[in-house]
């Protein structure tokens, strides 16, 4: 049968249980960030000290009442303020550490009170809000910072609300319900439930704790397979899948424009100058790139130094318009760079197909419009355009037509 003891002991289990698990992934977990790494050893000494600080609580009447109520409430109090300042930690927000032994002083020093510490209800008076306050204060903060949109935050914040139902009932048990008969007949159950929802929430919350860090790595993990490491532009595989992604959001009429780059005789800037400075000049047009097009396009670096721009919402003359911007731009960006030691030009090509055509039929167009740039003199944007958008029956090919919109 469930009792008060048998609850504190299997949260003294379970805390002590989390605390080994975060404090060998704190030293021996390589994948982590700092904030995961900072927040494992918080959450490690916090579950460690709550642990204690029960442990003492289940010893009430056994051992002095300076341990079992005042060291203990202090370790409680303290190891709730340190969890907060995990779930900050992990957030990259500031740790505040000095709220959690504030408080954890005051009621040292209220304890020296002997009205206040000999009196249950003006004791719970005090430790449960604050409790509550930790507790409301992590949930918030999951909530609050949560820009990458992780699941476990979200678990994390329902625990610390069930949690914090949970101390609202010790306080109206404990604290409001001294002299009144009705309280007083109920309030064995209802803090035999409060522990019992204290219990599962800080299951669960020692379950997310040991999970927010790990799902962020698995999606720093996907972000790197989708991500050119040197540029910071998406990949040939992520412009591949946002295309596809495009035929789902985007009507059946629409069209995909695509603007090819190629950076005009990088392998002599190679050549000459070092591939350094051509790992530079790369990332300067992922730079550039990033900063001139539309918030509703994408565009990412397929390989080398040949560059794309995607978009559904752009005509092929809008689209020869932003390539010349950032032709532009780059050269200038270069140019400042490198102290003009690195003069580079930049040859685009443009073309635009039946969204249902998909991007390697997009990409064969706007590949031949770039080289036909090329063959023109480099430093220029052609539009590429395809007589036939479709295929005939049978295997007969679509004729293309270019033109160069400044003809040199």
């Amino acid at each position: 049968m469930l009792d008060v003891k048998t609850i504190l002991f299997s949260l003294v289990v379970a805390e002590l249980t989390a605390s080994a698990v975060l404090c060998f992934l704190f030293f021996f977990w390589k994948h982590r960030d700092r904030a995961g790494h900072l927040s494992f050893g918080l959450w490690s000494i916090a579950f460690l000290l709550g642990a204690i600080g029960t442990l003492l609580i289940s010893f009430r009447g056994v051992l002095p009442d300076d341990l079992t109520i005042i060291a203990a409430n202090f370790l409680i109090l303290f190891a709730t303020g340190l969890r907060r300042s995990g779930v900050a930690a992990f957030f990259y927000q500031p740790l505040r550490l000095w709220i959690a032994a504030g408080f954890a002083g005051v009621w040292l020093l209220l304890c020296s009170v002997p009205e206040f510490a000999t009196t249950l209800s003006s004791r719970v008076a005090f430790v449960q809000p604050v409790m509550m306050l930790y507790i409301a204060w992590s949930a918030i903060i999951c909530l609050r910072w949560n820009t990458e949109n992780l699941v476990t935050p979200k678990v994390y914040a329902f625990s610390a609300a069930l949690e914090t139902s949970a101390h609202f009932s010790l306080l109206t048990a404990l604290g409001f319900g001294a002299g009144n008969g009705l309280f007083e007949a109920i309030s064995g159950h209802v803090i035999l439930i409060a522990l019992l929802l204290i219990l599962v929430a800080m299951v669960l919350s020692m379950f997310t704790a040991l999970a927010m860090p790990i799902e962020r790595s698995l999606l720093q993990f996907k972000s790197a397979a989708y991500r050119d490491c040197l540029t910071g532009l998406p990949n040939r595989r992520a412009v591949f899948e946002r295309a596809e992604a495009f035929k789902s959001v985007s009507g059946a009429n629409n069209c995909l424009t695509v603007i090819r780059f190629d950076i005009d005789e990088f392998k002599r800037v190679n050549d000459k100058h070092g591939h350094a400075t051509g790992d530079l000049v790369l990332q300067v047009f992922g730079r550039v790139c990033e900063e001139t097009r539309p918030v509703d396009t994408v565009a990412g670096r397929l390989g080398g130094d040949e560059f794309v721009i995607l978009s559904t919402r752009m005509e092929p003359s809008k689209a020869r318009i932003l390539a010349e911007r950032i032709r532009a731009h780059f050269a200038a960006a270069c140019s400042e760079e490198t102290e003009g030691a690195v003069q580079v030009g930049l040859s685009a090509g443009v073309s635009s197909v039946p969204l249902d055509l998909g991007l390697d039929e997009a990409l064969e167009i706007a590949d031949r419009a770039m080289y036909e740039a090329k063959a023109s003199g480099r430093g220029k944007t052609v539009v590429g355009s395809a007589e036939k958008a479709r295929f005939f029956s049978g295997a007969e090919e679509p004729q293309f037509a270019f033109y160069n919109p400044h003809p040199a």
